[in-house]
Parts: structure tokens; sequence; C-alpha cells
């Protein structure tokens, strides 16, 4: 299979053909029916801007004290969550100018950056910093966008989202109070937009290899939390056998999660945007609501696996008891959705693995820490292995049938 080059090199201004920098849908040159782009260098850097964004925001949920903490928490996701995919969908099927490019991924990038930096304090003295932050990344992605000729209906969710940027800024003008109500207003409608309006979209085209991977791989930087939650755990007291098994576990658990995505659902996702008559609606569906779904499942699973590793005899109470149970069937039960979706079904083995992790999360509280990290990567681990062996001995999928789906059987 061929590759199509996006290279990150630019272009020198002799080579300048006349079209514009960033096309609109139309092919702007020909290439092999069979040509992949591939993620950029560009692209990996302005990700890792991203990385410490997730670190923040699960600090934040696992260091909360209760419901309406984790709400706020997770609230300050959104605008990232919004930034990352505007950016993905911008740069999907282009052959751009690299030096116009760069420039603008790296000053959404900066704009990302300072977003982060602000969390701690978000509800508090850097509340118009995060959304002054967020504002200036929307209006470089409505640059992008215009530029791209997503604003050919004039009322769509990008337009929308332009105008939500200066409304977060004003809000963090706004008593601490007030502030996180009038944002979470406004996350309620960012995310509600698509589903309204998204299908005044519908024209758009999108290249079935680079954006299965592009979210692949914020699925990965959210992995990567795990890892760093149960790994800064895991130094905070010298090893013993109870806290050296916590660590094996919970890594074992990471791997889990990973094989769950990337063992069958990453091909599925990439298989389901090239077959679907509008690939539009998949990328609304699966990959802007179901991979949130995704990060912010496991989000709470990296809470709950620090805690957890931190302090495995811990007979932990409340929300923190929860996170980790949460998580997990929150991460297994979205796979039902977006296979839904997708195909018209949902795997039996899921539904049965989300409702089994739910039990564990109801019986979580009161419980040493260790006892529901055990009970829940046995649960991932035989859900893998059972799933793996019934593939690979050619039997017929186990699904429950609700309908075609966007990509059909």
């Amino acid at each position: 299979m061929a590759t199509q080059e996006y290279e990150d090199t630019p272009i020198e201004p002799d080579q300048d053909d006349g079209t514009p920098d960033i096309e609109a849908d139309a092919d702007p040159a020909p290439r092999s029916p069979h040509a992949v782009q591939r993620v950029t260098w560009a692209e990996l850097f302005f990700d890792l801007v991203f990385v410490f964004a997730v670190t923040q925001v699960a600090h934040a949920v696992s260091v909360g004290d209760g419901w309406a903490d984790l709400g706020r928490s997770l609230l300050l996701f959104v605008p990232f969550w919004w930034t990352w995919v505007g950016c993905t969908i911008v740069f999907n099927g282009l052959v751009v100018s690299a030096t116009k490019r760069h420039v603008l991924l790296l000053a959404v990038a900066g704009a990302a950056f300072v977003m982060s930096i602000a969390v701690p304090d978000a509800y508090g003295d850097r509340g118009l910093l995060f959304g002054a932050a967020y504002c200036a990344a929307r209006i470089l992605l409505g640059y992008a966008m215009h530029v791209r000729g997503a604003f050919r209906a004039r009322l769509n969710p990008y337009t929308v989202g332009l105008a939500a940027g200066p409304a977060w800024l004003l809000a963090g003008l706004a008593p601490e109070g007030a502030r996180q109500w009038i944002w979470l207003a406004l996350a309620v409608l960012e995310l509600s937009v698509p589903i309204v309006l998204g299908h005044r979209l519908d024209y758009m085209r999108f290249d079935a290899s680079h954006l299965p991977e592009r979210f692949g791989l914020f699925v990965i930087i959210a992995l990567g939390e795990t890892l760093v939650g149960i790994g800064q755990g895991g130094t905070h007291e010298a090893l013993d056998g109870v806290e050296g098994t916590a660590l094996f576990v919970a890594f074992l658990l990471s791997c889990g999660l990973w094989w769950t995505y990337f063992q069958y659902g990453a091909s599925a996702t990439e298989h389901a945007l090239r077959t679907a008559r509008i690939p539009a609606v998949l990328v609304r569906s699966t990959f802007s609501y179901g991979h949130l779904a995704f990060v912010i499942g496991i989000i709470l699973a990296a809470a709950g696996m620090s805690q957890a590793v931190a302090d495995p005899k811990a007979h932990l109470e409340g929300l923190h008891a929860m996170l980790l149970g949460s998580g997990v069937s929150l991460y297994i039960a979205t796979f039902c959705y977006t296979r839904i979706v997708m195909f018209g079904g949902a795997s039996y083995t899921r539904v049965v693995g989300a409702l089994l992790a739910i039990v564990v999360t109801v019986f979580s509280p009161g419980l040493p820490a260790l006892t529901p990290l055990i009970l829940l990567a046995a649960l991932v681990i035989a859900l893998n292995a059972f799933e793996l062996y019934w593939v690979d001995s050619g039997r017929p999928l186990l699904v429950i049938n609700i309908g075609q789906g966007a990509a059909g059987r």
C-alpha cells in the first residue's frame, strides 16, 4: 500500500502553484487510490501538550473531595478535547503548506499549554487565563476551518464553537461561584451542538487512515496517564509484598485496557470510516463523542489506580473508592456504544464486561483498595482472552443486533 507523504518541510516560494495553503475538501493533487496519510512529526509534538493536559485533569480528579469536584475537573477537559478534535479534523485528508501548518499547530499548542497551566486554579485566580487561552485556540481553529470551507452553512458546530470561545473568556471574569455554572452551560452547549447541527457538515470527507490513527494516539496519551499514576503512586513508600503486588496488578490492568482497544477496536473504526455512506456521522458519534467517553473512562481509572497503588491496604470510601471501577466500566461500555453506531450491534462479551465492572464498583467502598484492583484486572484480562480465543477459533461474533449502523454489518 502506497504512503502519501505529508512532509514536515517548508514549500519554497518558487514552488508555489497558486493554490490555497489549506485546501477545501476536493483533493488538491492526484493521489494513489491506496495512498495513506500518516501522522506527522508536528502533530506528534502537538500531542505532547495534551499529555500535560490529561495529567493535569487526572490529578485534579484524584485530589478532588467529592462528586462536585469530580464534575468541575472533568468539565475542564471539554475545552481541551474540542481543541484537539478541531485540529485533528482541520489537517485530516489535506496537503497543506508545511510552514503555515506548523505555525498554526504550534500556536494552538501554545494556547492549550497555557490552559493546562491554568487547570489547578481555573476556578480561582486563573479562570481568566484559562478562558482567554481557549478563546485564542477557538479563533485559530475558526480561521483554519474557514479556509478549509467548513462554513458553507453559516450556522454549524464550528461557527457556534467560534462564538463559544469569547464566552469562556468572559466567564473567567465572573465570580468563582458563578463561573463554574457558566462554564458548565457552555460545555453542554458545545457538546450538544454537533448533535443538533452536525448534519450541516455531512459533505465533509476524511482520510480513513489518518483519522483513526490520530484518535488512537489520544487513547495512548490517556493510557500513558495510567502508567504515570501507578508509577508515581509506587514511589511514595518502600515496596513490600502488598505494594509490589498492587504495582504489578495495576500494570496488568493498563495493558488490558490497551489490548481492549487496539486488538480489534482500532481496526474496526478504520473499516467503518472507509465503508460508511456518510463518514461525517461516524466522525461525530464514534470519534468525537465515543472517544471522549473512552478518554474520560481512562482518566477516572488512572486516578483510581494511582490511589490504589499509593495505599493498597487502605479502605477507600465514597467517590475515591468508585473511581477505578467507574472508569473501567465506562471504558468497556463505550465499545458497545461505538459498535452499535458503526455496525448496528453490541458485543455480548463487552456488555457483560461492563455490567460486571459496575458490580465491582458498587461493592468497592469499604474494601481494601487492592481488592477491586485485582478484580477489575482479572475481568479485563479474561474479557480479552475470551475474545481472542473466540475470534481465533473462527466462531461467529456474539453480537446483540439492534440496527444497521452507519457502516452496515
